[in-house]
């Protein structure tokens, strides 16, 4: 966590990127993160609370990633046998950016982020899996995700679902050897809701992480927007969707003396 206290009286802007997931192995790569922005007047006496978003980590062999600071799931373990397979990348973290109160973790606030002012969040990306990429993080709903054989869809969180708030879900490990199905399933991203991760099993279940969403609060101008679309990078140009770990700019205009 980190504390800003505004050095003057003026309006601030207040940017949030998401982390992307993490690979599976030498393979697919995670969800990107996504991209929160909004605006508040702000005085010498209010201070701002930034949590960063860590990328979700690769897979290493069978191992699952873990998922990635402030939100992201763990991605499920391969079936391990004679023949380990592949295990599924951790979910993105979110970035955020409250006042009021500094609880930490997006997680902390599910009962708090409106009379607290969680202000704006970047979802993080899901962590993809051995044959499948993962869902994108960020924008107001998070990026859906198939499983190997497109026979079932995970469904990326919105505004007022997911699996948990401020939480992705960790991926299933899997503990038999199946067709395209032995492969840990990747971790979903954080978010203001964090992604689903899928739980099944069996035949084609092989399936990335679904995205956290973003959001956007007592703010003005404020906008979210997903992992898939171009938006500001941190270094000034344009980026489809955030790769790495998460990012957050707080600036401002000197007012006219």
């Amino acid at each position: 966590m980190q504390e800003f206290t505004a050095p003057l009286n003026t309006t601030y802007k207040m940017e949030c990127w998401g982390a992307s997931g993490g690979k599976a192995g030498q393979w697919e790569h995670g969800g990107n993160g996504g991209y929160s922005i909004g605006y508040r007047s702000l005085t010498t006496t209010d201070k701002l609370y930034v949590c960063v978003g860590e990328k979700g980590s690769y897979s290493s062999g069978s191992i699952g990633g873990i998922g990635g600071y402030n939100g992201g799931g763990n991605g499920g373990y391969g079936y391990q046998s004679s023949v380990q397979y592949t295990g599924g990348g951790g979910g993105g973290g979110a970035t955020h950016i409250a006042i009021t109160s500094n609880r930490g973790e997006l997680k902390n606030y599910e009962n708090y982020y409106l009379a607290e002012l969680l202000l704006v969040a970047g979802g993080g990306g899901g962590g993809a899996t051995h044959i499948a990429n993962a869902g994108v993080g960020g924008g107001v709903n998070g990026g859906n995700v198939n499983n190997y054989g497109n026979t079932y869809t995970i469904t990326g969180a919105t505004q007022t679902s997911g699996y948990a708030f401020g939480q992705g879900q960790n991926g299933k490990t899997k503990t038999a050897s199946n067709g395209w199905g032995a492969e840990g399933n990747g971790g979903g991203g954080g978010g203001f809701y964090g992604g689903p991760a899928s739980q099944k099993t069996g035949d084609l279940s092989d399936c990335g992480g679904a995205g956290g969403s973003g959001y956007v609060g007592s703010v003005i101008n404020g906008t979210t927007i997903a992992g898939d679309q171009t938006f500001l990078s941190p270094s000034g140009g344009t980026e489809t969707g955030h790769s790495g770990n998460g990012y957050a700019i707080i600036s401002w205009i000197s007012p006219s003396l």
